[in-house]
């Protein structure tokens, strides 16, 4: 059954209990029949020889890819002004030559942005850099890309609420979220998703909870955003009933959820089977990404047991792909066609599709309907680089999304 298969590819475990073995012999071929972006995290090394074990696994087995640190702010543009996309554009190149989508990742955090944190010292500094940045790094790369990490990693932990206080927040203020969304839209129009990333935010707890009732304030007011990122580090022992109520709660409010760093430590097969599982419960679960393609160059380290290879020349776990490919096989075909219809949604309109279920009320009808800012309007009503002190215009709950922002 392997002999026309690429020597390379001899490893790759071709499921054949399940009706799809005939249809769907690879992980990406089955994610595709299903509507579902099935990805990995690498870099510009490891995908820069086209025929190594490595590059030939990961376009076989995967239709997405993402950059894992070299779409970072230290990574395109260090010092400020100074921009570097060769990262980037060299996994660009792999990804665009086989056929594959791609997320990027990211342009705000609190992390690996040394030279953003030097430069950025009061509110007009930071919101002038985050703005160039984003203008530059989101322009480049505007056609290009499917989902955007805009925002990685900036809740708190817990129940507390509220934003981390990284060097963002506490230079431009609580808005610098907001910024960042409206300054991603304007840059990339409807071109890519835009979401905020982060973990240990999978389940139902307090810290999904403060995202999910961020992410309806953002909403509300006309902010753009169209999908919430679960990193998804985790560890052996999955519970798939909590996962996926969580999942399932943001779609309520239209939103797409992406699973974005999976790992889990030390995994069993019914691990993936019950994280996977989770997502294809749920219509607006759309990417179900790894965080590497192997234990052997995973960030955690190389005795992890957290991904779907071993070796430094990729070696598949032949079960635990087995068990992704028949729980894709047996997905259950009214999910998949819904996800199929959501996924054709223009970036910028996801949420606006439930805005009646999460939003309006019996006496009032649209919540906020009537012009309202859609910031505060900082010292003294002052004009600054968002336009502030401009209303935003009378919402309709089906806008295109780009015409509420103030110009």
């Amino acid at each position: 059954m392997n002999r026309h298969l690429h020597p390379a590819l001899l490893a790759l475990p071709l499921f054949v209990s399940s009706p799809w073995a005939q249809t769907a012999t690879t992980l990406r071929d089955a994610a595709d029949a299903i509507g579902l972006n099935f990805g990995l995290a690498t870099n510009s090394y490891q995908v820069s020889n086209a025929s190594s074990a490595y590059a030939v696994a990961a376009k076989a087995q995967f239709n997405l890819a993402v950059c894992e640190n070299e779409m970072k702010f230290e990574s395109t543009e260090n010092p400020i002004g100074k921009f570097n996309y060769s990262g980037g554009d060299q996994v660009y190149a792999f990804v665009s030559a086989n056929k594959m989508k791609m997320r990027g990742h990211n342009f705000v955090w609190g992390g690996q942005s040394s030279s953003a944190q030097a430069a950025v010292h009061d509110r007009a500094s930071g919101l002038s850099i985050l703005k160039t940045h984003i203008d530059s790094v989101g322009g480049h790369f505007k056609t290009k890309i499917l989902e955007w990490d805009v925002l990685n990693e900036i809740t708190n932990d817990g129940g507390s609420g509220g934003l981390k206080g990284i060097f963002w927040k506490t230079n431009i203020g609580d808005d610098y979220a907001d910024s960042a969304l409206v300054f991603s839209r304007r840059a990339i129009g409807n071109n890519g998703y835009l979401y905020s990333n982060d973990y240990s935010a999978d389940g139902v707890n307090a810290k999904s909870t403060s995202i999910l009732n961020m992410a309806k304030t953002w909403i509300q007011k006309g902010v753009p955003i169209d999908g919430i990122g679960f990193q998804c580090h985790l560890s052996t022992g999955i519970n798939k009933a909590d996962i996926s109520a969580n999942i399932k709660r943001f779609g309520d409010i239209g939103l797409r959820v992406s699973l974005t760093e999976i790992d889990i430590k030390q995994a069993t097969t019914a691990d993936w089977t019950a994280l996977m599982g989770a997502c294809l419960e749920n219509y607006n679960c759309v990417s179900f990404v790894t965080w590497g393609l192997t234990d052997a160059s995973s960030w955690i380290g190389s005795t992890c047991g957290c991904l779907l290879y071993n070796g430094s020349t990729p070696v598949p776990k032949t079960d635990f792909i087995n068990a992704l490919l028949d729980a894709m096989a047996h997905a259950d075909p009214a999910v998949t066609a819904k996800r199929k219809e959501f996924i054709q949604r223009t970036p910028g309109t996801t949420a606006l599709y439930a805005r009646s279920a999460a939003f309006r009320t019996p006496s009032s009808g649209w919540l906020g309907a009537a012009a309202v800012p859609l910031f505060s309007n900082g010292p003294k009503g002052a004009v600054d680089i968002l336009g502030r002190n401009q209303p935003v215009a009378p919402r309709s709950p089906w806008a295109a999304g780009l015409g509420i922002l103030p110009q």
